[in-house]
């Protein structure tokens, strides 16, 4: 057989090889189902332990209970709808969140002048200029 006809015949048959290869497997799954991560029993004390109480501490002990990563933990409580992301109190440096317009509010408050465009400055900058006016470190 010629190398041209060869290479038509193999175009058109791996067509008609896919489309036999779907009508077989129509409805079922080609791949074996996946290992479970977590029983039944796992997740439902789960729920039922972080509904309890919703917090990192109930997610830290489930850790200790099962032996899994935290991550896989929370991720599993996510899907499930559970789990509820905790407000952040705290910078990623450990102080806690202060708002530009507080520190805007304190500084006109030590002034006793009211100035509009305040909280356009950086938070660097009002942090350093409530330092000056107050004397001290701004705390909140």
């Amino acid at each position: 057989m010629r190398p041209s006809v060869k290479k038509i015949l193999d175009i058109v048959t791996f067509g008609l090889y896919n489309i036999r290869i779907n009508q077989n497997n129509y409805g079922r799954k080609i791949m074996a189902d996946a290992a479970k991560n977590y029983t039944d029993e796992m997740v439902e004390h789960m729920v039922a332990a972080y509904e309890d109480m919703p917090t990192l501490a109930t997610v830290e002990d489930l850790v200790i209970e099962f032996g899994k990563p935290k991550r896989s933990i929370i991720s599993k409580l996510s899907s499930l709808g559970v789990y509820k992301a905790q407000p952040r109190n705290t910078t990623k440096t450990g102080e806690p969140v202060v708002r530009k317009a507080d520190i805007a509010d304190s500084i006109q408050g030590a002034l006793g002048e009211q100035l509009p465009t305040l909280v356009k400055m950086s938070k660097a900058d009002l942090m350093a200029l409530a330092t000056l006016i107050q004397g001290a470190d701004y705390h909140g």
